[in-house]
């Protein structure tokens, strides 16, 4: 009989990784995740689909049932939106993967500050806030520049820097515009960011992709490059950071992605999360370490890899940069064939159409499109990435619906990132 698991969220990749591993599958799905799959991307999976966000009691009731019948070796995910329901599977079936209590500790920022600062793990000076007056006190006793974002998020949504007591009056406006009764302020760490991806056996974390980040405007992320230049003494003292974290919120299996600023006074911890990297992080990790990152967490949840010794070296250098457009009526998109047929390309994708509506960027979902290149080195790669995307050009134009679309835009915007900081996940069971 073959292994089996369940799977929360996954995607057609996740299946075809899972069929490749011959397991046995059961997917977990909202009804809204499920509408959006491909109609060939089910095959012989049973697949559950229920509203399990709110009141995840159904959902873990079903999967128990199932469990009780043919156990279930494990439960994963590698999708931000299933983490929640996934640790609850873990605690409610007994299973080796990430608690609730840890991903409480991931997906909630002040929690995981507070938690940090007692174990004197990668300390950073913060303060939870719900006012104008909140901000102004923070920034009085810490010092500008500050960092004001959400309790819980990913995908860049709605981090604001406040460089002065003059500017929080407007980045406190912003915040209440996205319905938050509570935000987040942090000391703001100055240096270039990087993120690691590793893969933890038992309580021993190998790093495999360690990436360097490129931001745009309003710290969306608009490019990574593996694998990020640093020093040796640099290199370990990061993976050293990375190890005390993943040691001091509980995470001893699995794999993780942790961003980290480069201070002058050493590495530090901006979040974590207890699945790999998006931003085709995974591609890149596979073209240039030769791990790819879902199939091997995949695999040692399943009993089907040994664990890893070391970090695998790197072969060549990999990069993805995102392509930015004017907001408007997509009218042309120039460039694409000649970017696309470089013999450095990996992957190329367009994220609009001719005749849709381009956003104005306020998070991840709102960039363009992005290509994706390998290259001899590092360096090379970024540089190529760059050049390439600089050559895609969006032609748009105004158009009278984009104003309205774009205020769809934002209460979509708004809306999810309300639910995001509802963090429902260490109480939802008692």
């Amino acid at each position: 009989m073959n292994t089996r698991v369940c799977l929360v969220s996954p995607k057609p990749p996740m299946l075809q990784r899972a069929r490749r591993l011959k397991l046995d599958v059961v997917c977990v799905y909202t009804p809204e995740e499920f509408r959006k799959l491909p109609a060939d991307a089910v095959h012989d999976e049973i697949c559950l689909v229920l509203r399990h966000q709110s009141d995840p009691r159904e959902l873990v009731d079903s999967v128990r049932a199932l469990h009780d019948r043919t156990p279930f070796s494990a439960v994963v995910t590698v999708q931000e939106e299933g983490v929640i329901t996934n640790a609850l599977l873990n605690d409610a079936l007994g299973l080796n993967g990430v608690s609730a209590e840890t991903v409480a500790l991931l997906t909630d920022k002040w929690r995981m500050r507070r938690h940090t600062a007692e174990h004197g793990v990668s300390t950073v000076r913060a303060a939870v806030a719900s006012s104008l007056e909140d901000i102004r006190e923070f920034g009085a006793a810490q010092g500008y520049p500050l960092i004001a974002k959400p309790l819980g998020g990913s995908a860049s949504i709605g981090i604001h820097k406040i460089d002065s007591a003059e500017a929080a009056e407007s980045a406190y406006a912003a915040l209440s515009g996205l319905d938050l009764r509570q935000f987040l302020l942090e000391e703001y760490l100055e240096g270039p960011e990087i993120s690691v991806d590793a893969l933890s056996f038992d309580g021993r974390h190998v790093p495999i992709a360690i990436a360097d980040k490129i931001t745009g405007t309003g710290f969306v992320e608009f490019g990574h490059v593996i694998p990020a230049q640093l020093d040796p003494s640099l290199e370990e003292e990061v993976c050293r950071t990375v190890s005390e974290f993943l040691d001091a919120v509980g995470l001893r299996s699995g794999l993780s992605h942790t961003e980290l600023k480069l201070t002058p006074t050493g590495p530090r911890v901006v979040e974590s999360h207890n699945r790999r990297g998006g931003d085709r992080i995974n591609t890149m990790t596979h073209a240039v370490h030769g791990i790819d990152l879902e199939e091997a967490g995949l695999a040692w949840a399943t009993g089907q890899l040994q664990p890893l010794i070391e970090r695998p070296a790197a072969k060549g250098g990999a990069a993805v940069v995102f392509f930015e457009a004017e907001p408007g009526r997509l009218v042309a998109v120039e460039g694409a064939d000649e970017a696309r047929s470089h013999a450095g390309v990996v992957e190329f994708h367009l994220n609009f159409e001719v005749g849709q509506l381009i956003p104005r960027v306020r998070w991840s979902l709102d960039r363009a499109g992005y290509v994706v290149v390998t290259a001899g080195t590092a360096q090379a790669a970024r540089d190529l990435a760059q050049s390439l995307a600089s050559q895609v050009r969006f032609v748009t134009e105004p158009d009278p619906a984009a104003e309205e679309d774009g205020a769809q835009g934002l209460r979509r915007y708004r809306d999810l990132v309300a639910e995001l900081n509802q963090v429902p996940h260490v109480d939802a069971l008692t």
